[in-house]
């Protein structure tokens, strides 16, 4: 009994602030400022978003562009090392 009573008491302490809080009227027309709020929200919404795309259009051609230079590195990596290669079986050669 006294468990249900607790949770009781609980409940009602959690609930009370959400009663507390009244909700707009939403017959009440919005005052000039909220609407310059909402206006400059909108905005920066918006800039933000193209923003973002131009960074989603330019990252690829960068990552492209890194990947080609990493390929050429790596193509001039195995050259080198085949040349090693090479003058290491012609000096166990010549020995």
């Amino acid at each position: 009994m006294r468990g249900v009573i607790a949770i009781g008491i609980i409940m009602a302490g959690l609930g009370a602030p959400a009663l507390a809080q009244d909700a707009p009227d939403p017959n009440r027309p919005l005052a000039a400022a909220e609407i310059r709020e909402l206006l400059d929200a909108a905005k920066a919404t918006a800039k933000a978003t193209r923003e973002n795309v131009d960074y989603v259009r330019v990252l690829p051609d960068i990552l492209y562009q890194v990947l080609v230079k990493i390929d050429k590195l790596e193509a001039k990596l195995d050259k080198i090392e085949n040349a090693v290669k090479r003058n290491e079986a012609s000096r166990g050669r010549a020995r």
